[in-house]
This record gives C-alpha cells, sequence and structure tokens, in this order.
C-alpha cells in the first residue's frame, strides 16, 4: 500500500475560518450542494416526470431559489441534517477541481507529499475539500480527505478525514487529523500575492508533519477495513 517504512498488507460560512479554508484548501460549489441537499432531503415531495419542459425549467428555478433559502446560515446544516456518509456521497459530487489535482498551493502540497507513499501501481489517491457551506463541514467538523482507492476497481479502500483549525491548542476533534494553522502561521505558509513572510522551510516542516499524520491515518484505516 505504502512505501518504506509505512508499507502494510451566521451567513453562510459564519465563523468557520472560511478565509484559511478557502485559501489552503478550496471550497466546493456552494450553489450546486444547496441544490444537491435540498433534492436529498426533499426527494419524497414531488415527482416532475410529468410536467412540460416549460413546466419543468420554472420547478428548477424554484428548487435553486428555495434550496439557498433552506441552507441561508450555518444553523440550517445542523438542524435540517444529513448524515456523514452521505454528507460526504454530496460533497464528492460538488467539487470544483480534480480531486487527483487539487489547484490549491497548500492542498496540492499536502498531496504530493501523502502520493508520494502511495503504491501507485495498486492504488489511487484523492484529497476532496468539505468546506464552502456543507453538511460534512458545519455538522460533521470535517474540513477536507483523503480517500484511498484500487486502481484495478476502483473499490475506496480507506479515508482519513481532516478538522483545519486556527487554534493552535486544539488537539481534538471528529476528524482524524487536527491540521493547525495558526494566523502567525498562515502567513508563513502562504506564498501568494507576493507575500513577504511566507517561509519555505517552516511549510515544507509543516507539511512533513500534517502529511504524516494523515498517511498513518490511512494506513490504520486500511488495516480496520481489510
Amino acid at each position: 500500500m505504502f512505501k518504506g517504512d509505512r508499507s502494510i498488507a451566521r451567513n453562510q460560512f459564519g465563523n468557520t475560518g472560511s478565509l484559511l479554508e478557502e485559501e489552503f484548501i478550496g471550497n466546493v460549489n456552494s450553489q450546486k450542494y444547496k441544490e444537491m441537499a435540498y433534492d436529498f432531503l426533499h426527494k419524497n415531495e414531488a415527482d416532475t416526470s410529468k410536467l412540460s419542459k416549460d413546466e419543468q425549467f420554472e420547478q428548477v428555478l424554484k428548487r435553486r431559489e428555495l434550496a439557498t433559502q433552506e441552507f441561508e446560515n450555518t444553523l440550517d446544516f445542523k438542524n435540517k441534517y444529513i448524515n456523514r456518509s452521505n454528507s460526504m456521497k454530496l460533497v464528492e459530487q460538488c467539487q470544483v477541481g480534480d480531486p487527483e489535482h487539487p489547484a490549491k498551493f497548500f492542498a496540492k502540497r499536502l498531496y504530493d507529499e501523502v502520493y508520494k507513499e502511495v503504491n501507485k501501481d495498486q492504488f489511487i489517491l484523492k484529497f476532496f475539500t468539505a468546506t464552502g457551506g456543507t453538511h460534512l463541514d458545519v455538522a460533521h467538523k470535517i474540513d477536507c480527505y483523503f480517500k484511498l482507492y484500487l486502481r484495478e476497481d476502483k473499490k475506496e479502500v480507506a479515508c482519513a478525514t481532516i478538522d483545519l483549525t486556527q487554534r493552535s491548542g486544539k488537539d481534538t476533534a471528529k476528524a482524524d487529523v487536527v491540521m493547525n494553522i495558526s494566523p502567525e502561521s498562515q502567513e508563513k505558509c502562504d506564498p501568494s500575492k507576493g507575500n513577504d513572510q511566507y517561509d519555505s522551510k517552516f511549510f515544507e516542516e509543516t507539511i512533513a508533519k500534517i502529511s504524516e499524520k494523515v498517511v498513518d491515518s490511512i494506513i490504520n484505516d486500511y488495516q480496520r477495513k481489510n
């Protein structure tokens, strides 16, 4: 599975550190997620198959409006609950980019470091963000996660969830891995916009520490499931 020593058989985002999340791991397609979550919660309420094309189009517009109203603030994601498994399924359908090629600088570097440890002939690694207003983020406290799949049949075999936080003292979470990025560390880890506080040595050390926790979590999950 892995190489080396690891080889084994109250608005939308509220106070959730949305700026840090957006810059470091990106967001889902928020509107698409709202609509899909709305459909999931109301899937048995209406049958539009017998409507005319014009009526169906009107229903689409109405659905978008109702979805926006349904999830107007972060509390709505807790009150209108969707469990973790289904939340993940929705999140994965609302990714903006390619889960095998994260676009954000931080996420890409973290992915590359974790991917170094993967047996590439046997497995596929994917990175998913859950931020931008989702049940997984707000209700289940998971900001992003990695999934490992068998290359042969695309079966999921392991997962490692991550809680991205600015609270440097936080060491417990619902997620498997706590990724502490303090405001001071954030500047050191962000080379964008000519940031003169970016510290490449500090950044690489941070990535190394987090990737080690992620890999260990994937290994543990793989061992539990297989």
